[in-house]
């Protein structure tokens, strides 16, 4: 992962101005899902039974976050949009239709996966659905990444992504859904991106997502998505 994927997330939008870390990487994160799931789809890999089930549970943890995400982003960041800019409200407009398309493609993408990994579904449906979702959500994500968030950029003060911010993240905590989300968003993150992220935390979730939080995602994910070993290097003849 590039070691300014933070800064190019914020370029032209305002978010370094108020410190907004995390708002910024959701799409980011999730279109990295997505390319592996993609990717293990056409592998032709076999998934033993064990491994199928944690897949599946970690695809419907993600459809829960990001469905709370697009909530939380329509409660306060797109209304600021349209009280701020009364000619956003075409762009809303064409962000609720998106999403409700989104919506629907991502379910039927969750409905054939589950199917092929715990009910011997049909790997060309699942492929096709997941290949619809995948470009639909790249399309959305390149959409508000160089249309939508320039122009709130334009238009909101520190105190508007802040709002934005504040409310993403306590959306997810209040779905239970936060020891999840925060390690999974700060994965990668470069220079003093994390610390930025503990530093606003309260004493309790900092620890918590050190102690607790931290390690359970990175043994979920080591699960999830092991790493394939490598070929022993030829041995030395001479």
């Amino acid at each position: 992962m590039p070691k300014d994927e933070i800064a190019a997330a914020e370029a032209g939008s305002g978010h370094e101005r108020a410190g907004v870390v995390l708002t910024p990487l959701v799409n980011r994160r999730y279109l990295r899902e997505l390319a592996r799931f993609r990717m293990l789809l056409f592998s032709g890999e076999h998934v033993p039974d064990d491994r199928s089930e944690l897949l599946v549970r970690w695809w419907r943890t993600l459809d829960e976050v990001m469905a709370t995400y697009h909530r939380s982003m329509a409660d306060v960041f797109w209304e600021l949009l349209r009280a701020k800019s009364p000619d956003a409200e075409a762009v809303v407009a064409t962000m609720n239709t998106r999403h409700e398309l989104l919506a629907a493609s991502r379910a039927e993408a969750g409905r054939a996966l589950t199917d092929l990994l715990l009910g011997g579904g049909s790997p060309s449906r699942t492929q096709l659905a997941f290949v619809r979702f995948h470009e639909e959500m790249s399309a959305i994500a390149f959409w508000e990444e160089r249309e939508v968030f320039p122009r709130a950029g334009r238009l909101f003060a520190e105190d508007d992504w802040c709002r934005v911010e504040t409310h993403v993240i306590a959306m997810q905590a209040a779905k239970g859904q936060i020891e999840h989300v925060l390690p999974w968003l700060c994965e990668g993150i470069a220079g003093d991106g994390v610390e930025r992220v503990l530093g606003a935390m309260p004493l309790p979730l900092r620890s918590a997502y050190l102690s607790v939080w931290l390690p359970a995602h990175e043994r979920l994910t080591a699960r999830v998505w092991p790493r394939k070993p490598q070929p022993a290097p030829p041995e030395d003849t001479a």
